[in-house]
Order: structure tokens, then sequence, then C-alpha cells
């Protein structure tokens, strides 16, 4: 009986080494490697599945939250590269008027710890449905500063914004728009803009590469309060590195 419950053990620890060491799902998505999120993790914590994350035969990146077998399940993608001061632009897809206050969208830079180095643009009412959707945010270099935020309604004349930010040292720039097609908006599509360009830049804005992630999860891994599930389609990205050449921003942030 102690050899079989020996032998029992070490078959479990077999098996848990090989579910610990197996490798994450990877996607090629505008031309880059992203790995996808798979099991219980932070933020939420949520339920991170692989499945809910796919390249389709167009190229463009379906993120979903979904409901199987009484668990919901969010979805991730990021980056394993550090990327740095540049454009960062992402055509999006989806009903985000519609959101539930339970669900997020998340494009960002995270470096941590948590409450540093990050930046990022959320579609996200945070429990509250009454609240504002949109939210472009900063987290300091310096633990010793807060995080700045600016939030903003969202109301797409359709179902297809441009988001992005723009990265330099001293300075930072949101922008949404409604997508008209076009590679530059209009200025008349303009949903929301918002600089950040503090004197203490060196320690309010992150100065360090980061890795990029883009996520759709629920706030503290609690169901949609519609019992709804969601789809975002990320039908375009793109990154322009740019120096680290300080800026007023008046020339790209309007």
């Amino acid at each position: 009986m102690q050899i079989q419950k020996r032998y029992g053990w070490l078959w479990l620890l077999v098996v848990w080494c090989f579910m610990g060491t197996a490798a994450a799902k990877t996607l090629t998505f505008a031309g880059e490697q992203w790995e996808v999120k798979n099991g219980i993790a932070a933020p939420g914590p949520n339920n991170w599945s692989e499945d809910n994350a796919w390249v389709d035969e167009l190229g463009q990146l379906h993120l979903k939250i979904s409901y199987l077998n009484g668990t919901w399940y969010s979805a991730e993608v990021y980056q394993l590269t550090n990327k740095g001061f540049g454009n960062y632009e992402w055509h999006v897809s989806g009903q985000l008027d519609q959101f539930d206050e339970n669900v997020i969208l998340g494009l960002f830079h995270y470096q941590g710890p948590d409450g540093q180095n990050e930046i990022d643009i959320e579609m996200a009412k945070w429990g509250d449905a009454s609240a504002p959707l949109g939210n472009f945010t900063v987290y300091p270099a310096s633990s010793t500063l807060p995080l700045v935020t600016q939030t903003f309604n969202v109301n797409p004349t359709g179902l297809d914004t441009i988001q992005r930010y723009s990265w330099r040292s001293n300075a930072v720039c949101f922008q949404m728009f409604n997508d008209n097609g076009s590679d530059e908006p209009a200025l008349s599509d303009n949903i929301a803009s918002w600089q950040f360009a503090p004197k203490n830049y060196r320690k309010a804005i992150p100065q360090i590469t980061m890795p990029l992630h883009i996520n759709l999860w629920l706030r503290q891994g609690l169901a949609p309060t519609n019992g709804q599930e969601v789809e975002v389609v990320i039908k375009r990205f793109s990154f322009t590195p740019s120096q680290d050449v300080p800026t007023d921003t008046a020339s790209w942030c309007q």
C-alpha cells in the first residue's frame, strides 16, 4: 500500500511538472509575436482562456469574454519583448458603448510593480453603470507619486474606433477617434484627447521600455451584470518608435 501511495504521488508530481512547463500559446498579429494568457491570474483575478484570443483569416485579433460550464473566461495577449517611446495605435471594432459595467478593454504598457510604470487606454466603468467609459491613465516611474487619469464619455458613431497614444520622456498624448476608414482620422472624428505633460516628468512618466498588453476582462472576476458574452476585434495595430526628444506636444496632441 505504501508503495502504491508513493508511486501515486510521483505520478501527480510528473503531471504537475508537465502542466507547469507547457508552452504558452502564441499568435502572430500585426507582424509581431504575442503570447496568450491562460489560467487563473491577475488582473481581477480572472479565468483566462487561450481559446478566447485568436487571429482570423484577415489577420485581425479577436478577444472574447465567454461563459462555459458555469465559469466566465477572459482574454489577454502580451509581448515578451519590451517597447519604449513612440506612437502606438489600435483600430478597434466592437460595441464599446454597450459595455457592461464589469467589462474592461485594456490597451496598455505594463512593467510593474503595481502602481508604477504603466500607460493605459481602458474602456471600463469599474462597476458603476453611470460612470464614463473612457479612461486615459499614466502610472508614474516613482512610487512616491500617484497615478494620473482622465475619464471621458464614449459615444462612437459606429462600431469602429481608433485609439492611440504617443509616449515621450516628458509627455504622453492620448487620442480616440471614430474610424472613418482613412489612415489618418479627421479632427471632426475626435472622441477624446488628453495630454499629460508634467514638469517632474522623469518621475511622473515611465522612462523604461515595457511589455505591451491587450486584454478583455472582468472587474474582480465578476460576471457581467447583463449575463452577456462580449467580443472585440483589434483590426490593426501599429507601433512607430521615436527618439527621446522632449516636445511641447502642441503639434501632436489636439
